[in-house]
């Protein structure tokens, strides 16, 4: 893939600095870091050393890998803060290299996950276009032998 403008997490060092963030972990695949500033202690990226824009363009090892590293970050960060749970989140629009943003949520902690990612003046969408939604996604799938 070539890459015309290369992007910062291309260069690791430079957004290691710019959020800033320690690497405390890394595959021949991913690499983990923390970041040290902001209201979530133990947020991090995980983001694999090969350019892949988006989560669409996801292919080869890092495809297969990315179970077990996603698994071995998220819990890793469980135990080390105490978290009740670590939230995944993958957004992509300010940075096109693909990474997740894993952040420890508390029950009382700064993050309100569930609708508080939703704008406040967000409607719901009638029951029916969300079962065509998921019977678009079903029919992307292929066929499947978990029915």
């Amino acid at each position: 893939m070539m890459i015309e403008d290369p992007c910062m997490l291309c260069h690791v060092e430079e957004a290691d600095a710019f959020f800033p963030r320690r690497r405390v972990w890394q595959d021949e695949h991913w690499r983990l870091s923390v970041v040290l500033q902001g209201a979530v202690p133990g947020f991090a990226h995980l983001e694999p050393l090969r350019h892949i824009p988006f989560v669409t363009d996801l292919d080869g090892p890092e495809a297969v890998s990315l179970g077990p590293a996603l698994a071995r970050a998220t819990t890793a960060i469980q135990a080390a803060t105490g978290a009740e749970k670590v939230y995944v989140y993958v957004f992509g629009d300010r940075l096109p290299h693909l990474h997740f943003n894993l952040a420890p949520h508390h029950p009382d902690g700064p993050l309100t996950g569930g609708p508080g990612l939703l704008r406040p003046d967000a409607e719901s969408i009638p029951p029916a276009e969300h079962h065509a939604m998921a019977a678009a996604v079903e029919r992307a799938l292929g066929p499947t032998e978990l029915r």
